[in-house]
């Protein structure tokens, strides 16, 4: 899918999806919002973050932006979202976007 020296994606199996694992910011914020465009589908998109370790406030935006961009029939579902980002999306409205759902189900590789 895409490695960089700060970020690692894959695919997941159950549900199909993407793991997001390392960092995310300004370095590779482009990959990421290339990487969620490149998989979108005529259903819900489901990205693991449970391993991400850092995301600052460009990787929330291109999570957010995609939500944004999808039709309304569909989402971006959001497992093991890390504590201080739900917090943020929480604070500033975002979580409460038609497009963007959390899930705290498992996913597998």
């Amino acid at each position: 899918m895409y490695t960089g020296r700060q970020l690692i994606v894959t695919r997941t199996l159950a549900p199909a999806g993407l793991r997001f694992r390392g960092e995310i910011d300004a370095s590779n914020v482009d990959s990421v919002t290339e990487t969620l465009a490149a998989h979108s589908h005529a259903a819900d998109l489901h990205v693991d973050l449970s391993a991400l370790l850092f995301c600052d406030v460009s990787g929330i935006r291109a999570l957010v932006a995609h939500a944004e961009t999808l039709d309304g029939k569909h989402r971006l579902m959001l497992h093991g979202l890390p504590e201080q980002i739900e917090k943020v999306l929480d604070v500033v409205g975002w979580s409460e976007l038609p497009g963007l759902a959390f899930c705290n189900c498992e996913m597998a590789e």
